[in-house]
């Protein structure tokens, strides 16, 4: 099963790059998150992380219902 998965970092450069925010979009956000990427299906998800602008990620945390930290740098990634 592929998700997609939302991280945050410290930017550099901050020496603290431990993960300070990961969830995974649940499936019923999925097509939102996606929508708001520009994209319609998992299949076009990049591989790897993808770093998110800031109006992606405060967009996407909008989504998440989940509050944007104005200090961390967000990524978007497909796992499975």
């Amino acid at each position: 099963m592929r998700f997609i998965v939302i991280s945050g970092f410290y930017p550099e450069p901050n020496p603290d790059n431990s993960l300070q925010y990961e969830r995974a979009v649940p499936p019923d956000l999925e097509s939102a998150v996606l929508t708001t990427m520009g994209w319609t299906s998992l299949v076009e998800v990049p591989m790897g992380e993808n770093d998110l602008t800031q109006d992606q990620a405060q967009a996407v945390m909008k989504i998440l219902n989940d509050p944007v930290k104005d200090d961390l740098a967000y990524s978007i990634g497909l796992f499975s």
